[in-house]
């Protein structure tokens, strides 16, 4: 039998690695597989793994600094479950040992039909970092979605392995490394999400710092464009790019980008119309996009202009340096209706997963915040609400495809025994095995079909994107901003409460939980909001605080404010503050000298601030941010909200 570790080796090379920060390679070319030898360059991803059977190669654990998940620079996001997993130490262990290091199990006494009985339950694995570690003695614990996401298992509502890597390798007796789990949780789409910015400048400094990323990257790809012409020219472009801008000559660094980005797609297009596309190359050349857009951006500084700053109903107006992100997975996602589909907020980006909008303000002593005024998924968003909570993770109506191929492999494999072993069974005339095998047969089938079976018209499944669960992609973003706000010297990350802005759009109860009240608050004015909630989490992570701050309506330093008021009662009449006028107070603009119909607010005044949930931005959040929220249990609370 094939092991499992050169089959996943084989197929891993051939996946996408993230597009940035680059990854060290821990499959494919940096370890030497033959998967990167040019005589193997048009094998399928079957062939190659096949051919990997018969390649010996070493199999390390990468162990690095907390979360940086074998990688020597500082990725934006990392993963404790890999420090976790990189525990384990050398040799190779059984599914049901990984099952026992990455969850917990304890014992519950219950009642069945008036008996005692004793169920096993499994729980997600919480660990506390080491001494000496950057986390030293603060606790991590391994979420649901991320074993979901990762591929490496996928669990029903008690707990049951259902699905994943985990779940192939225990029904073929095959033993994994610290490192092929690694590896899967290196290979998590998540990883390969990419940022795109509205609104943004980059400063001047950092135009050679790009550039020396961009060259890497074309030198990575190099030997893989056999147009040695078009090669020549790209390397000139790209320096024409970094020279031109230095001399601040718009139009030629305008041209010589221009000139890149033609070669890019071109390039690009190629590899897609192979029979077999190279993905790791067509990543690659995303990525020389991505650092050439970023380069081009020191002289273009509306490269991507905001697109809803004037929208009222989602924007708070009277903030500085608003700007909007969205995050996508750019690349085709398997099984889905529209592999590389297009939402309604920010149209131009394919696989638009979610999004965030935010600007800067200020505290009454002069601090900054970025202040979130809205994370939504258009992706996610409706999946969610057709899903319940035991159904998103299960692998069966919401199936992640990626890492796929190992179990399509083992589990045609396993068919094909079971065929034979059932055909053996008739011809001896043995019932009772009969019965089993035609189970154990229709379970595989099932499976091999749901792997086969795309989302769409007339489907049961739905499609996949990373990060369903809305405090899960709220997780995400709000790490994001904690880690720019450190890197632009930014004291806080604040959001903005559900009655200053989210219910303007009318009363919903989704945006009552997800944003919360200044207090922290959820539904109701009562319990925790989500936003709130993780902000908590991450403080105690990262040795900061989280609570409410005074944040302002418009710049202190500009003192003549267009002011706007509205009053009136948007709570319904079944909640608790259904009685309470919303005032709602907010400032069109302000300027620093008098306007007609302006009025003048010192910054002392307290009127021009108002009450908001933040974290305090600490130096080391400019590092790597742990993915995932704290928690996730593995027993599925049924009645949680995924939105």
């Amino acid at each position: 039998m094939a092991d499992l570790t050169k089959i996943f080796r084989g197929i891993g090379s051939l996946l996408k690695k993230t597009k940035k920060p680059e990854p060290s390679k821990a499959t494919g070319e940096g370890r030497k597989l033959i998967t990167y030898a040019k005589e193997n360059k048009n094998l399928s991803a079957r062939e190659l793994a096949k051919k990997d059977v018969q390649t010996p190669a070493v199999m390390e654990r990468k162990v690095t600094d907390d979360l940086l998940m074998g990688e020597r620079q500082q990725p934006l996001f990392g993963s404790s479950t890999y420090d976790w997993a990189m525990k384990m130490g050398p040799g190779k262990y059984t599914p049901d040992e990984w099952l026992n290091h990455l969850t917990s199990t304890r014992k519950v006494k219950m009642k069945v039909f008036g008996e005692p009985v004793t169920k096993t339950v499994r729980e997600p694995k919480r660990f506390t970092y080491d001494k000496g570690s950057r986390f030293a003695g603060k606790e991590a614990s391994i979420s649901v979605e991320e074993l979901f996401d990762t591929n490496l298992a996928n669990f029903d509502e008690f707990g049951n392995l259902t699905g994943g890597l985990l779940d192939s390798a225990r029904k073929f007796g095959l033993k994994l490394s610290a490192q092929d789990i690694g590896n899967a949780i290196r290979l998590n789409p998540v990883n390969r999400l990419v940022s795109t910015e509205y609104g943004t400048t980059m400063a001047p400094a950092l135009v050679e710092k790009i550039y020396n990323r961009t060259y890497n990257v074309l030198k990575d790809i190099a030997p893989k464009i056999t147009e040695i012409p078009r090669l020549n020219q790209m390397d000139r472009n790209l320096r024409a790019i970094r020279n031109e801008i230095n001399r601040g000559s718009i139009p030629s660094a305008t041209k010589a980008y221009d000139d890149l980005t033609k070669d890019i797609i071109e390039l690009r297009a190629k590899a897609r119309a192979q029979p077999n596309p190279d993905q790791n190359f067509i990543t690659k050349l995303n990525q020389l996009q991505g650092e050439a857009d970023d380069m081009i951006k020191q002289l273009k500084s509306d490269v991507k202009p905001v697109k809803y700053k004037e929208e009222t109903s989602y924007t708070l107006q009277g903030g500085d340096n608003y700007r909007e992100t969205v995050f996508s997975l750019p690349e085709p996602i398997p099984g889905n209706s529209e592999p590389l589909r297009k939402f309604g907020h920010f149209s131009d980006i394919e696989n638009n997963i979610f999004h965030v909008r935010y600007d800067t303000r200020y505290t009454p002593d002069g601090k900054k915040a970025l202040v979130i005024h809205e994370i939504q998924s258009d992706a996610n968003q409706s999946i969610a609400k057709q899903l319940t909570a035991k159904e998103a993770f299960k692998g069966e109506k919401r199936i992640n495809p990626f890492q796929k191929e190992l179990e399509v492999e083992m589990l045609n494999k396993a068919r094909g025994e079971l065929i034979r072993d059932l055909d053996k069974a008739y011809k001896t005339g043995n019932s009772r095995l009969i019965s089993s095998l035609s189970t154990q047969l229709a379970d595989t089938s099932k499976k091999l079909n749901n792997l086969y079976t795309s989302a769409g018209r007339g489907s049961s499944k739905s499609d996949y994107f990373p990060l369903l669960e809305a405090d899960a992609y709220g997780d995400y973003a709000l790490k994001f901003l904690m880690n720019k706000a450190a890197k632009e010297n930014v004291d806080y990350v604040a959001v903005m409460p559900f009655n200053k802005l989210h219910i303007r759009q009318g009363y919903k109860e989704g945006n009552e939980r997800f944003y919360g009240y200044a207090s922290g608050k959820g539904i109701r004015n009562r319990g925790e909001a989500v936003m709130p909630q993780l902000m908590k989490k991450s403080a105690r992570f990262n040795d900061s605080k989280a609570g409410p701050i005074k944040i302002s309506l418009s710049n202190p330093n500009k003192p003549y404010k267009d002011i706007k008021t509205r009053t009136d009662k948007r709570y319904p009449s079944t909640h608790p503050l259904r009685n309470q006028e919303v005032r709602d107070v907010w400032h069109e603009d302000a300027f620093e000298q008098q306007i007609q119909g302006t009025t003048f607010m010192d910054k002392n005044n307290p009127n021009l601030y108002f009450d908001a949930f933040a974290i305090e931005v600490k130096p080391a959040m400019k590092y790597t941010q742990k993915l995932y929220k704290r928690e996730g249990g593995l027993v599925v609370d049924i009645f949680k909200r995924l939105w």
